[in-house]
């Protein structure tokens, strides 16, 4: 008989689905094992083993048994830090619920996710400690893209390569931007202002996250540009935003 291998690691709930009664199909995003889904055996009934810890915003401890050909069973979980204040703000709520789900479907894979583990917690407690959500969500979305390797090339135009201009397009096809002489009305209008705040971003460099705050123009302008991008790069909708 083979005997289940025993695992654990920090993790955020991502979805939990009813089972029957008494069990809940368990979905968490882990910084050891990338995307998890567990069986919690009487989650709903039993106070005793989950005292009710298995909630979203809170960053959980978990343990987890698995065996060959099952579905991994939830051994325990215990609460490490609590972000339970999002859930005064709808804002804080639809873009936490945001990046739970990038988070999700942009590292699906198995394994240790420890960078994406580390945006999204970074994200989670920007968003509870009052930082702006919108602003939250557009740091997070363009470290996950370069972690996962689709952040576009925004060095410059895509097709003349030239490296400054005053505005470009923003292309999902060709993963970049286009200067206004090579875009001809093509493309999501992207300022210089935008495409350098993206640059940016995406090089995630502590120092420049730390200093660096965007305006509310250009946040709304990468609001209309990269959640599409992400939704071009999964080849689906994304259900949080519910239209961005």
């Amino acid at each position: 008989m083979i005997r289940p291998s025993f695992h654990s690691s920090p993790a955020f709930l991502a979805r939990a689905i009813d089972l029957g009664e008494a069990d809940r199909r368990l979905t968490f995003f882990t910084r050891d094992a990338g995307v998890l889904v567990t069986v919690g055996k009487s989650a709903w009934r039993s106070r005793k083993r989950f005292g009710g810890t298995l909630q979203r915003y809170v960053l959980l401890d978990i343990s987890w048994t698995e065996r060959p050909g099952r579905m991994a069973v939830l051994s325990s979980a215990s609460v490490n830090r609590s972000f339970w204040g999002i859930v005064e703000d709808w804002e804080r709520v639809r873009h936490a619920d945001h990046l739970l789900e990038i988070a999700s479907e942009l590292f699906p894979q198995a394994g240790p996710k420890p960078l994406a583990f580390d945006v999204l917690l970074r994200g989670i407690r920007s968003i509870a400690d009052g930082e702006p959500p919108p602003e939250t969500a557009r740091r997070a979305e363009a470290e996950f893209l370069a972690i996962g390797g689709w952040g576009p090339d925004l060095s410059g135009c895509r097709k003349c390569k030239g490296a400054e201009g005053r505005s470009y397009g923003f292309l999902a096809s060709e993963g970049g931007i286009l200067c206004e002489e090579c875009r001809s009305g093509g493309g999501v209008p992207l300022s210089l202002g935008a495409v350098k705040t993206w640059r940016a971003l995406q090089a995630g460099k502590t120092a420049a996250r730390g200093r660096l705050r965007i305006p509310i123009v250009i946040a709304e302008e990468l609001r209309t540009v990269i959640p599409g991008y992400i939704e071009y790069c999964l080849g689906k909708q994304l259900r949080s935003l519910g239209g961005k």
